[in-house]
């Protein structure tokens, strides 16, 4: 009952104090319980990331609701309605030449030990198909997160992590707070849970030294807060343009015209006859097995009413909307038409004839450079927090990565190129390993070399 009362009072508070206008910053809105307010000094894409899902989704197209015909003493003639999936395709291409092959990391400085702890986390948490997910999700929504929540094992009072992607498609409202240089302060998740019998507004709030989750109870909202582990916002958000950004009206220009297309192939379908008057009196019974149509006088006439043969013009246009909505938004033709001649094609000649897919790369890895390089960095503060006895060792490493290429690479080529290097004396033998990338432990590798040339030496003496 005590508990009630204190949110009502608290509701009645927080009317009296926006009313007023009183100035309160997210802390104090937060820890005042006026959680809606809070919200609502966050960004807020909903918008944008609705008209993005309805856009991707081809059941709820522009195309699909073309009206019906009006047919007098007849049913309505029902036209075609016949929607694409392009903009999947043109997301799911961005994807492949992006991540189309995992992510490659480089240990710079810092002990064996602990990279390979950072590439064991790595593995253990699905980075590669969350950060997947969340790319496919951003390129098709707009916008995307991945969080990693940090808690206790009830039985074993271990601390653990787990990583899961949000996005409006699966349930869940994202709301950043950037301060004027870009910088994101605090990160807001909202979701509905069933709790006895009824839907229940979440909303789960980061900071970097304090997370907040917030309950709508009946009046106000309940608010529990604990110390923030690792120092930094628990989340990455990814933020894009629509995969398919500019290409829109052509895109549904293309609908339209297939779905016409479609309906004048449904008319003539069936077959269709123009005769005289005398010839129709005179025509069989259609209830016969055998037909005859009789034609009388000079001016007697019967025939087939043939469909429109395809114009050029037509045609013309299917074909130039398919090129310019490919090449209007960066998109590589993988059909089997285009594709069927690259086998005998080299690496270098591939990437050339894919060059429109390269530059879509390059423009997209302009953001998510930005965001795995903070990954990596949140991922080390978690380490920290998930073995507080490696602190020290782990702030001394220091790990570079690399996009992939999109197409599988000449493994045998590029061994020789650095072999040759190497036997050049152009580059060490420590540089020779990690360019090599085939071992989690570079330093090891290079020791067992070592060790390994000094024995066959020693035997040969």
């Amino acid at each position: 009952m005590n508990n009630y009362l204190q949110q009502i009072m608290t509701y009645f508070r927080n009317l009296a104090l926006n009313s007023v206008g009183a100035e309160r910053d997210l802390y104090q809105l937060i820890q005042d319980g006026d959680i809606d307010t809070a919200i609502d000094m966050m960004q807020n894409r909903d918008d944008e990331v609705d008209n993005a899902i309805k856009e991707y989704n081809p059941q709820t197209h522009d195309v699909m609701f073309r009206p019906n015909k009006y047919r007098k003493n007849s049913n309505d003639y029902i036209t075609e309605k016949l929607p694409r999936s392009r903009q999947r395709y043109i997301n799911e291409v961005e994807l492949f030449f992006l991540l189309g092959n995992p992510i490659r990391w480089k240990k710079e400085n810092g002990s064996d030990d602990v990279f390979a702890l950072f590439k064991d986390f790595i593995k253990n948490n699905r980075f590669d198909s969350t950060m997947r997910q969340a790319k496919r999700l951003a390129g098709a929504e707009t916008e995307s997160a991945k969080i990693y929540h940090l808690y206790r094992d009830d039985r074993t009072g271990e601390r653990q992590v787990r990583s899961r992607v949000l996005a409006r498609s699966n349930g869940y409202k994202l709301r950043p707070l950037f301060d004027q240089y870009g910088n994101m302060t605090a990160f807001a998740y909202g979701y509905k849970l069933k709790e006895s019998g009824r839907t229940v507004q979440h909303w789960d709030i980061q900071t970097p030294d304090v997370l907040f989750f917030c309950r709508k109870g009946n009046i106000g909202y309940e608010v529990e807060s604990y110390p923030n582990p690792t120092g930094k916002i628990n989340v990455l958000y990814y933020n894009q343009p629509k995969a398919w950004d500019g290409a829109e009206p052509r895109l549904k220009r293309e609908e339209i015209l297939d779905s016409k297309v479609g309906d004048t192939n449904n008319y003539f379908a069936d077959p269709i006859a123009v005769a005289s008057a005398d010839v129709i009196q005179l025509m069989a019974d259609p209830n016969k097995p055998g037909k005859l149509i009789q034609c009388q006088g000079a001016n007697s006439k019967f025939e087939y009413v043939n469909p429109p043969q395809s114009s050029e013009t037509r045609e013309a246009e299917k074909q130039d909307l398919n090129d310019s909505i490919l090449f209007d938004t960066f998109t590589p033709d993988f059909s089997f038409d285009k594709i069927k001649g690259m086998g005998t094609l080299s690496g270098d000649a591939i990437k050339n004839a894919m060059i429109l897919g390269y530059i879509k790369r390059d423009n997209r890895k302009e953001s998510y450079e930005e965001l795995v390089d903070r990954e990596k960095n949140l991922i080390i503060s978690i380490l920290k927090y998930l073995h507080p006895d490696k602190v020290a060792e782990l702030d001394k490493l220091e790990i570079s990565f690399e996009f992939s290429e999109p197409f599988t690479e000449d493994k045998q080529k590029t061994w020789s190129a650095i072999g040759k290097l190497y036997a050049d004396g152009i580059v060490s033998l420590e540089q020779a390993v990690q360019m090599l990338a085939l071992t989690d432990a570079p330093e090891e590798e290079v020791e067992r070399i070592r060790n390994t040339g000094q024995v066959f030496v020693e035997s040969e003496k």
